[in-house]
């Protein structure tokens, strides 16, 4: 066997014998199946997708205090990936799948035809929007003009994988993605990749690539106007054939307060606040593929965009996340926009003499809508109920006349299990209550004086 090396992250991988050989067109389908951001089912998947304009709309988000942009893929999480995602997954849970390129001469300058590629989203777990490159050497009396279509059209030729991956998502056919400047119907300067499935054309889009050789290969999907910038394929080394590596996202969308849809709502939710992360393109150890950090506690009062870094959002400052077993191809795109550094100071405590905004959500209410929940005090005694929202949070307004007099915590309580406490603040009213006898004590003896005028 000849042997030839590829190194990524310190992989190598040699070049694979051949698989058995299958006619070709044997695994042809006759009709291509929709996408699972075309299901007639509204779930987390496709809640974003604007299917009346076939398009991706770009969210906006957090990073380090200024403005981003992306747009949200394939979801890998325990309903949508059964069996591959589970509680305790981590990032190098999420699948990768390949995807094929007929060559003349071993590399991308020979490429014939349009890649292929094994599986689509309707595959459910076997399907992955990250895909390793295979080299398929195309035989002597390869017809350029009757073109591999399929997975079984290339059985029995020679591979070689390369370990080099691409995030090139499966879209539905035609579908665009949203200018993140001009909003609208206004479309992104990427054009769509077409790729075979089983004899059907399928279209794509290509974002990060793991080698330059992949960037040039694609560049002909970006404008060529040297001066933008914000819109080309970015090298990096965040995968090699065995994983794909994540980033945090704190998650804050499935909360509303003080967003105003069309001018501060973030995603997947236009009516939820924008979610936040630490890395982006330039940066070392960034990656399209998002750890969701679910937070699970906000300061009291809190609104939309009073925190845009992450590294503001601690205990101390009330807020809390629970480290979730989802993840998101979520790639940047655009440029990055305004500065939010506004030096915020946050409510951590309940004022029993003013209205309180609590906000919250827990690992169990997780994309639960309805559910019922229980603001207590003491523990135990009902002071207020609400209900979670479409994603499972909880926003609830106390006023001083719901909290008992002398309450030093309040519990928050589903299905009858304390879920989360918030600290009430000790207010002195011996100051109130001195001042009171004292003007009693005064009146008193105005009145008197007025007697004995």
């Amino acid at each position: 066997m000849i042997v030839k090396y590829f190194a990524l992250l310190g992989f190598f991988v040699t070049k694979t014998a051949p698989i058995a050989e299958a006619a070709m067109g044997d695994d042809y389908i006759t009709e291509l199946p929709p996408t699972v951001y075309e299901s007639d089912t509204m779930s987390p998947q496709n809640m974003d997708f604007d299917k009346a304009n076939n398009m991706f709309v770009a969210h906006s988000g957090w990073y380090n205090d200024k403005l981003v942009h992306y747009y949200k893929f394939r979801m890998y999480t325990p309903k949508t990936y059964a069996d591959v995602i589970k509680p305790e997954s981590t990032f190098q849970d999420v699948p990768i799948q390949k995807l094929y390129i007929v060559t003349t001469d071993g590399g991308l300058g020979g490429a014939v035809g349009d890649p292929i590629i094994e599986y689509h989203t309707s595959d459910g777990t076997d399907y992955s929007d990250f895909m390793e490159l295979v080299f398929v050497e195309a035989p002597d009396e390869y017809d350029a003009s009757s073109p591999y279509k399929s997975k079984g059209d290339v059985s029995g030729a020679k591979m070689n994988e390369t370990g080099f991956i691409l995030n090139i998502p499966v879209v539905p056919t035609d579908s665009t993605l949203q200018d993140p400047d001009k909003k609208g119907t206004s479309k992104a300067p990427i054009d769509p990749v077409p790729v075979w499935y089983r004899g059907q054309q399928v279209h794509t889009y290509v974002f990060e690539v793991t080698d330059q050789s992949l960037a040039e290969h694609f560049a002909s999907t970006r404008t060529d106007d040297p001066t933008v910038q914000d819109y080309k394929i970015y090298v990096k080394p965040y995968a090699n054939k065995n994983f794909v590596t994540a980033i945090p996202l704190w998650h804050v969308n499935q909360f509303s307060n003080g967003v105003t849809e069309g001018e501060n709502g973030g995603g997947p939710s236009p009516q939820g606040m924008r979610n936040i992360i630490d890395l982006d393109r330039e940066d070392a150890g960034y990656s399209p593929l998002w750890h969701i950090q679910w937070v699970t506690k906000l300061p009291i009062n809190y609104k939309a965009d009073d925190a845009s870094n992450i590294a503001t959002m601690t205990i101390d400052n009330g807020f809390d996340k629970f480290s979730s077993p989802m993840f998101v191809n979520c790639p940047d795109i655009g440029a990055i926009g305004a500065s939010n550094a506004l030096g915020k100071s946050y409510q951590t405590k309940i004022d029993p003499t003013k209205s309180n905004l609590i906000q919250g959500s827990h690992k169990t209410l997780i994309m639960t809508p309805d559910k019922e929940i229980s603001i207590e005090a003491p523990l135990g005694e009902s002071i207020a109920t609400t209900k979670t929202n479409m994603m499972g949070a909880y926003e609830i307004s106390l006023t001083p006349d719901l909290i008992p007099e002398g309450t030093k915590e309040i519990f928050v309580v589903s299905d009858g299990k304390e879920i989360d406490t918030f600290s009430v603040m000790e207010v002195d009213t011996s100051g109130a209550i001195s001042i009171g006898i004292w003007g009693v004590q005064l009146l008193g003896t105005i009145i008197l004086l007025a007697l004995l005028a």
